[in-house]
């Protein structure tokens, strides 16, 4: 979802935007931005430096929905790059003994189930928070294979 197409009424209205060109801009520089250009970056983009999504099948998942669309493919490569960045910049500023909160949604992109939970937790314990805790909290209403979740961790 891009919260910035959602948002940017209101942006607009306070004056952090004065025209579409800086939406789309600001959208490319958010985590998961999808709108304006955002859309046609993510079709060019490809990882600035290797790294691997700690999780075993990331790169099936990827493979899977790049039959399909390379574009969903690269978008989600980005959104999981991008979290692993936030994460590793997260446990920066945690404090020990400290705990993380987030809730997240699976998705699924031409019948391919993205677990997005599951990803989220192999990034947390890769990057060295412990009790990583994932519990479903609700139904989404779009598609039946689609939940919330809470994921919680504590940074040792």
């Amino acid at each position: 979802m891009s919260y910035i197409r959602e948002l940017r009424p209101y942006m607009y209205w306070l004056g952090y935007l004065c025209d579409g060109r800086e939406a789309g801009e600001l959208d490319w520089q958010a985590i998961g931005g999808t709108w304006g250009v955002a859309t046609s970056n993510v079709g060019r983009w490809s990882p600035p430096e290797p790294r691997a999504i700690p999780y075993p099948e990331f790169s099936d998942i990827l493979a899977k929905i790049s039959v399909k669309s390379d574009l969903l493919a690269r978008y989600v490569h980005k959104y999981f790059y991008d979290m692993a960045d936030h994460i590793n910049d997260l446990f920066v500023v945690i404090k020990p003994g400290g705990t993380i909160y987030y809730i997240v949604g699976n998705s699924k992109f031409y019948d391919v189930i993205v677990p997005v939970e599951a990803i989220f937790a192999s990034m947390f314990s890769e990057r060295g928070f412990v009790d990583v805790d994932v519990r479903p909290i609700r139904k989404r209403t779009s598609k039946k294979e689609l939940y919330e979740y809470l994921i919680c961790a504590r940074k040792p």
